[in-house]
């Protein structure tokens, strides 16, 4: 079975690109075709957003098996169509999933999305919640119309979710802390009946410039690495971001007798050929924990440094401590420690590069994904 279908996969990469988003969105957003009895029909209205279009992006790169598998046929329209009401496309879906931007008023989704139920009441509705932090903001808008809520990585104790964190996330409250940085609670109001509807949906591995990118058996060799750790973090932002990677990098610029990327910001590409050449790469949480930089490190044989991972479930599971990444504490007091032995192992990193860049080969070659879906394909789970 071919699992990528190329065309679209290739098209859907210029849904962005200046001068080809129109053609391209309207390519995706054409009518659906003449439904037949095994035909079913998903919908998908994305948010243009870089880190919003890694969810949708292998829906569209795997519509060819999803076919095979479901009898996918598939749609993208831009969600801002379907909230200012001129899209009606979503009355003829079967399976629709809906991905607003995080600044999306909660009024305005909940009418929507209730109109939405209103219309096609038999639809699987799946919510994409595409955003860096781990809590769940708009739960509560969506709640009483979805039967899915999909996200990037979940707290392995769903409760938590539950919790209201000073500033907001875990990282707020934690980080705050640590740098005397007070902030009040914040109570997304999140309902405990959501728990039920969690469901992952891929984390960074899926992304345009990834999938495709993990060849099986072209694990990168540790040997011949003239640098030993990728450094480069934007460190601009709220206080606690800003105190959080100022204090990441001035650990790591006092690690004795340890070459360093430099400091000044570089093309994508001059990044990347430095990650190559890179024994080690450190990332520490952005706003959430997932990090584009943490796949650049697996795809390019870096072994990845990075503060714990071990509070949350992600797909596929690529953080595991000591096979594919070496977890330092959120603090970073034991970063030196953890850096040191690294680099004075050569069998270790060999095994670590190996370990995490065959996961994501794996995954990315499997049908894990098509199966992993599946729940979006099946019968509504309860009536609304």
């Amino acid at each position: 079975m071919q699992l990528v279908d190329f065309m679209d996969a290739f098209l859907s990469r210029f849904v962005f690109r200046r001068g080809l988003s129109t053609a391209v969105q309207s390519y995706l957003a054409r009518p659906f075709s003449r439904r037949t009895s095994e035909q079913h029909r998903l919908l998908i209205y994305y948010n243009p957003a870089e880190i919003s279009f890694v969810q949708v992006y292998p829906f569209i790169a795997w519509r060819r098996a999803l076919a095979q598998a479901y009898g996918t046929q598939i749609r993208a329209v831009p969600v801002d169509r379907f909230l200012n009401q001129e899209c009606a496309i979503h009355r003829q879906a079967d399976t629709i999933l809906v991905g607003p931007w995080f600044t999306t008023s909660p009024d305005l989704l909940s009418e929507r999305l209730a109109h939405m139920r209103e219309v096609n009441p038999k639809a699987v509705i799946g919510f994409l919640d595409s955003y860096a932090a781990n809590d769940l903001r708009l739960a509560k808008a969506v709640d009483p119309y979805i039967d899915w809520y999909l996200k990037k990585s979940f707290f392995k104790e769903r409760e938590q979710h539950l919790v209201a964190f000073r500033g907001d996330t875990n990282l707020t409250q934690y980080y705050g802390d640590l740098y005397g940085i007070s902030a009040e609670p914040v109570d997304w109001q999140v309902p405990s009946s959501i728990l039920a509807k969690l469901r992952l949906s891929p984390n960074f591995l899926t992304a345009p410039q990834f999938l495709g990118h993990f060849p099986k058996g072209q694990v990168p060799e540790q040997a011949g690495r003239a640098l030993d750790m990728q450094t480069r973090l934007g460190k601009k932002g709220t206080p606690w971001y800003s105190a959080m990677r100022e204090d990441a990098l001035q650990r790591t610029n006092a690690l004795p007798g340890v070459t360093r990327s430099s400091a000044e910001r570089v093309n994508y590409k001059v990044y990347m050929d430095e990650m190559r050449r890179s024994r080690l790469c450190f990332s520490p949480f952005g706003y959430g924990e997932l990090c584009w930089r943490d796949i650049e490190a697996f795809q390019t044989g870096a072994v990845l440094i990075k503060p714990d991972m071990d509070h949350l479930d992600t797909l596929p599971d690529l953080y595991v401590p000591e096979e594919t990444y070496l977890p330092v504490k959120w603090d970073f007091s034991d970063l030196e420690d953890v850096v040191q032995r690294a680099l004075a192992d050569d069998d270790l990193r060999q095994r670590l590069a190996i370990n995490a860049y065959e996961r994501c080969a794996d995954y990315l070659s499997g049908t894990s994904f098509i199966s992993d879906m599946s729940f979006l394909f099946e019968p509504r789970p309860h009536q609304i």
